[in-house]
């Protein structure tokens, strides 16, 4: 498990982009491989934790997603390293106030590798996958309209009880996204933005 320690963070600038590449990279990933340690959150903050009790968040400036639910803050003295790896942002998600995910932004093929590199060693290996962006954009819900992300490239995925862990790089751009999330939270969550889909759709009906 990765204890971010301190340092200054950078302002979120291609977030929407990753996001978009990340999501499609996803649907063409190889089937996840278990995880060889566990991980019940990310750094000292356990999935489930209340916004409330974590002092040292702030709130991000460019929201990314236009409900009240799903909030996402930047912690005050991250350090944008893992292993070998330097790391371009830090983003933690909480969803109606508890801890869901981490997202982390990286650019550049050597940063790519060491982070890989990293994740396997702690993870175990895993299988790899390619997936053209025809169906870009059909994924992605409540997030600000990304520009033309470019051809997606690796993506690497790991399954725990609790943890689900992605990362993601395209080639053509050289950025990618690690993403970490609560396997529970997130269930949860995709539940609750169902129920909410039906009862809006019931409602025009009714009109």
């Amino acid at each position: 498990m990765f204890i971010p320690k301190a340092t200054t963070t950078k302002k979120i600038k291609d977030l929407a982009i990753v996001f978009c590449i990340f999501l499609i990279g996803c649907a063409g990933s190889t089937r996840p491989a278990k995880l060889l340690s566990e991980s019940d959150g990310f750094g000292d903050i356990k999935w489930g934790a209340e916004i409330s009790a974590l002092k040292d968040m702030e709130e991000d400036e460019e929201k990314k997603s236009s409900g009240g639910d799903l909030v996402w803050y930047r912690r005050k003295g991250d350090t944008l390293t893992m292993g070998e790896a330097k790391l371009k942002n830090i983003f933690y998600s909480f969803w109606k106030g508890e801890f869901e995910s981490v997202w982390i932004d990286i650019e550049g093929d050597e940063n790519f590798e060491a982070l890989k590199k990293e994740l396997i060693e702690q993870f175990g290996k895993v299988g790899e996958s390619e997936r053209s962006m025809q169906e870009r954009g059909k994924r992605i819900r409540r997030e600000r309209k990304p520009t033309e992300p470019g051809r997606a490239g690796p993506v690497y995925a790991w399954w725990g009880k609790s943890t689900e862990v992605w990362l993601s790089y395209s080639k053509d751009r050289h950025k990618g996204a690690l993403t970490m999330n609560s396997r529970k939270i997130r269930e949860e969550r995709r539940d609750y933005e169902k129920e909410k889909e039906r009862e809006e759709r019931l409602k025009k009906r009714e009109f």
